[in-house]
């Protein structure tokens, strides 16, 4: 039984929220882990870059004075690093975006704090995320006044898609309620405030996505808000909308990459009805995950007493990984599907932080290179007797309603 406007209704609401928002029955999700390292690896630009930098924000964050990369001095903690903490690659990252870095700092200074007051950049550069479908930044500024003892925070994060990015009200900051608001281009975008904390989400003509948090608390290693954050309305929108405001080119190779990307996955309706007659029961929606490289549609299945959590997804080939049961890291066994394709497929019992599970998935790699997945868990260490078949996956996966 399936309520298929109602279900999609509820799955498109869904699918524009961000996952930190989403309640998660299992702690290692593997599409949600997914997505939280694609944004770890942007927000932190490697790893040597954070461990100078979270330490630094609260030993320099009480100055009242703009922090520029090119005039500044070393804070404490970053003093006391060894001289060899930055690898090779991140000082290369740093390198190659050098001038995007400069770029993304001067017009937040340009429109946020022309007085250069306020502004502490010493977190790290604004550098570009090297994953197929994240070339992308993310990342967080502080915000200082003299004398206080507080420290704000400004996230900054501008996507190369509409969809898949930082949206408004999408990270859990402490806004209530983001509405559509038409800015003075003419063009929509979403906004929320409340008090001194205001988000601003706005998809620029060009397709990319300019997202800009302000909070009074920078978070991290800080627990006292700054008690002055006069960020205003307009002050967003107008960086949000500087012409200037864009991500530099991809290179040949990504581009070739980021091509592959377009049109791979089928529709959330394609998917819910065919989940819907390929593996039949009483479906509620859960959950969605859109992104650049992957759309994973999460329900509620029931049939009588027996209830699991189905996902089906459908990965780009830039970033298939090979199907392997996730807690023991061994690979699927080769199935053979109703149809004659040559699938994978493994079941197994686990136990997650949530409880013990009974997990099975399948998963087949299309002609073209992508690839459909299905995973059902059902609570408890047993399958249940009417449990969804290992068939009717197969079936699922190689449906060619999955193939585009």
């Amino acid at each position: 039984m399936i309520d298929e406007k109602l279900l999609l209704e509820r799955l498109t609401d869904a699918a524009e929220a961000q996952d930190g928002l989403l309640p998660r029955s299992l702690a290692d999700d593997l599409n949600a882990g997914r997505r939280r390292l694609r944004r770890r690896r942007i927000l932190t630009g490697g790893t040597a870059l954070v461990a100078a930098g979270a330490v630094a924000v609260a030993t320099i964050g009480m100055s009242g004075v703009l922090k520029d990369s090119t005039q500044m001095e070393a804070p404490v903690a970053t003093q006391q690093a060894p001289a060899n903490t930055q690898s090779a690659e991140d000082a290369a990252a740093v390198a190659r975006t050098s001038g995007f870095d400069t770029l993304m700092k001067a017009l937040l200074v340009k429109h946020l704090d022309p007085a250069k007051k306020h502004l502490d950049f010493s977190v790290g550069p604004f550098l570009i995320g090297s994953d197929v479908g994240a070339h992308g930044t993310t990342r967080k500024v502080g915000w200082n006044v003299a004398g206080d003892k507080g420290q704000g925070m400004l996230y900054v994060s501008l996507s190369p898609y509409a969809k898949g990015g930082d949206v408004c009200g999408g990270d859990g900051q402490p806004v209530p309620t983001c509405h559509q608001i038409t800015l003075p281009n003419g063009r929509p975008a979403m906004f929320g405030r409340k008090g001194k904390a205001a988000q601003l989400s706005y998809v620029q003509p060009d397709g990319e996505t300019a997202f800009l948090a302000i909070d009074p608390l920078f978070g991290n290693n800080t627990t006292i808000p700054v008690k002055k954050l006069d960020i205003t309305d307009d002050q967003m929108i107008a960086w949000a909308t500087d012409p200037k405001l864009n991500l530099p080119p991809l290179s040949a190779d990504d581009q070739v990459k980021e091509d592959k990307l377009k049109g791979f996955a089928p529709t959330l309706q394609q998917i819910v009805r065919t989940t819907a007659v390929q593996m039949p029961g009483t479906y509620t929606a859960n959950r969605v995950d859109d992104l650049p490289t992957m759309i994973d549609v999460v329900q509620n299945w029931s049939k009588g007493s027996t209830t699991a959590e189905v996902s089906v997804s459908v990965y780009a080939s830039p970033v298939v990984m090979p199907c392997v049961d996730a807690p023991s890291g061994k690979k699927c066994l080769p199935a053979t599907a109703p149809n004659g394709s040559k699938a994978e497929f493994y079941e197994a019992p686990h136990t997650y932080q949530g409880g013990p599970m009974y997990e099975m998935q399948a998963a087949f790699t299309q002609p073209d290179g992508d690839q459909a997945r299905v995973r059902i868990l059902y609570p408890g260490k047993k399958k249940p007797a009417n449990a969804i078949t290992k068939e009717q996956m197969l079936a699922m996966v190689t449906d060619p309603a999955l193939d585009r």
